[in-house]
């Protein structure tokens, strides 16, 4: 069983809170759009012993159907090579549901991934939210990063490092709730 997510990491994250002296004006660095993003797709795997593991990959650019079917392409020849059957979970963003998107479904039911999709608007149903939370939330500086490699550098050390402690169960607390 997989849950597949997406998400965005910005050069910038949204300020929460500031402090300036009374009459001084706080200036927050920010950058956004395109050329200051990471995008990422992840997915977590429930393995039959019982713990989690987590895939990913980091996108050059945006994320959308071919982004998405390339990643799948990958997790269904996984599956195939295991000689395992599968179901992933997505939510129903408009490129999981895309012509291209559904093109490839009946490729990857051959590989012995099926898909399924969520109930709409449930996100709590999906454990890989968590990952971006605590990502996000924990893992990350929350800083402004200066360039997109520097941002890419401290998305991947964060994954990596919840990967490791998928190991020692760390999420296991986390996705016992989703």
């Amino acid at each position: 069983m997989f849950f597949l997510d997406e998400s965005g990491f910005g050069l910038s994250p949204p300020p929460t809170y500031a402090w300036a002296r009374k009459g001084e004006a706080v200036r927050v660095p920010r950058a956004w759009g395109k050329s200051g993003r990471v995008n990422a797709v992840a997915h977590l795997e429930r393995r039959s012993c019982g713990g989690w593991g987590l895939g990913y990959a980091l996108l050059e650019g945006r994320c959308g159907t071919g982004e998405v079917v390339a990643y799948l392409e990958g997790l269904s020849r996984e599956v195939a090579r295991e000689g395992v059957r599968g179901v992933v979970f997505l939510d129903n963003a408009p490129f999981h549901r895309s012509r291209g998107f559904r093109e490839a479904v009946e490729r990857w039911r051959g590989r012995g991934l099926e898909v399924a999709y969520l109930p709409r608007y449930s996100p709590h149903l999906n454990p890989v939210e968590t990952i971006w939370r605590r990502v996000k939330g924990f893992l990350m500086p929350r800083r402004h990063y200066r360039s997109v490699e520097e941002l890419r550098g401290a998305v991947a050390v964060a994954m990596e490092r919840l990967r490791e402690g998928l190991g020692q169960g760390v999420l296991q607390s986390l996705c016992i709730g989703t």
